[in-house]
């Protein structure tokens, strides 16, 4: 994942979750939307942690998708976190990104 792969500027969060085609877990929500190649932006609100720890999520979710084969995905994506994503453990974080994003590549 570099910098070409990442959703930066608000119109573009704006534009992807106006789609509203979305994957709901009860930990996460990815909202998606067709594209030529796989982008991604994070989301944690403010309400659930400081800012110390909300780059501390964003640094792990952007350490799975590193792991993550995305050359299958062509999507934008843009992944919220919700309160029970805090609680877990990191592997258990892994296996709820990985199941979502199968879930969008199989088109359920």
């Amino acid at each position: 994942m570099n910098k070409c792969n990442i959703v930066k500027k608000n119109w573009e969060f704006q534009k992807i979750l106006d789609t509203k085609k979305q994957v709901i877990s009860k930990n996460l929500i990815i909202y998606f939307n067709k594209s030529d190649f796989f982008r991604v932006g994070i989301s944690i609100p403010k309400q659930f942690a400081n800012a110390v720890q909300r780059n501390h999520y964003k640094n792990q979710i952007r350490s799975i998708l590193r792991n993550i084969d995305i050359s299958k995905i062509n999507y934008d994506t843009v992944i919220i976190a919700r309160k029970g994503f805090f609680e877990l453990d990191f592997n258990q974080k892994i296996k709820e990104i990985n199941k979502l994003y199968e879930r969008i590549t199989d088109g359920k």
